[in-house]
């Protein structure tokens, strides 16, 4: 039986009838049977006149009663002033400041019809990344060596006292700073002053060496560096300083 509809869009008659469906955004998605019964109506999204065939690049919508065409660019694109991903969603032609064009790895810029290497850009982040593996390296050594330094004075006294003590073939008045030292350690006077003018030479050492790595902040400049290259020079400093530190530490 065939199930006829009054003006007002109610059933006259039961019985099954082919529908034509849409999503929740309008889009025609599927036919499907569907039961009427007298009385009742259609399902909300659900029509019965069938939609034209599909087309490429668009959707079949519901639109003023009636069934339309409309672009469909939905997917991932990319913002042509930044770059920026973007899940384009609505329907409609595409706004102008989108594009399915990935942009580059480095640093790039949109041309009008193409993505191109942005070399003001890289050169700017170039010279970032150089700065900032600079002050990094200056400021590991400055903290390393405040480390070292922080008795300095009570260092630089007990050195000058102990090679006064040995220039005097280790006779005569011996200063606290060895006797306290020797005590505490379970030395005699000679052997603490040998000890403390060994520390006090293996100390110097690490500083001119520690010194000699911050110095290598300079291969950062040299020309037609990478900054993967750039990057690997500063490890290897910060590597070299952390094994004085672990020296000094071990004594």
């Amino acid at each position: 039986m065939t199930v006829t509809f009054n003006q007002e869009g109610f059933a006259e008659t039961s019985g099954e009838i082919t529908v034509y469906c849409t999503d929740n955004q309008g889009i025609y998605s599927h036919s499907a049977t569907e039961y009427v019964s007298e009385g009742g109506s259609l399902s909300v999204g659900s029509y019965l006149d069938a939609p034209p065939q599909p087309k490429q690049g668009f959707v079949i919508v519901r639109t003023d009663n009636s069934w339309q065409y409309q672009a469909d660019h939905r997917g991932t694109y990319y913002n042509k002033e930044t770059g920026e991903k973007v899940e384009y969603t609505a329907l409609g032609e595409l706004p102008e400041n989108l594009t399915s064009l990935e942009p580059l790895a480095e640093p790039c810029k949109w041309n009008g019809s193409e993505w191109v290497k942005d070399e003001a850009k890289i050169a700017e982040n170039f010279t970032k990344k150089q700065t900032q593996f600079i002050a990094n390296i200056d400021e590991h050594a400055a903290k390393i060596y405040n480390t070292w330094t922080r008795f300095e004075s009570e260092y630089r006294e007990r050195q000058a006292a102990a090679e006064a003590f040995k220039s005097a073939n280790y006779q005569g008045e011996c200063s606290r700073y060895i006797t306290d030292f020797a005590k505490r350690a379970g030395l005699n006077n000679q052997v603490a002053t040998d000890l403390i003018l060994v520390q006090a030479a293996g100390l110097e050492k690490l500083q001119v060496e520690l010194a000699n790595q911050r110095m290598r902040k300079y291969e950062l400049k040299v020309p037609g560096l990478t900054i993967e290259k750039m990057q690997s020079i500063h490890d290897d400093i910060i590597k070299q300083m952390d094994a004085l530190m672990e020296a000094y530490n071990n004594g």
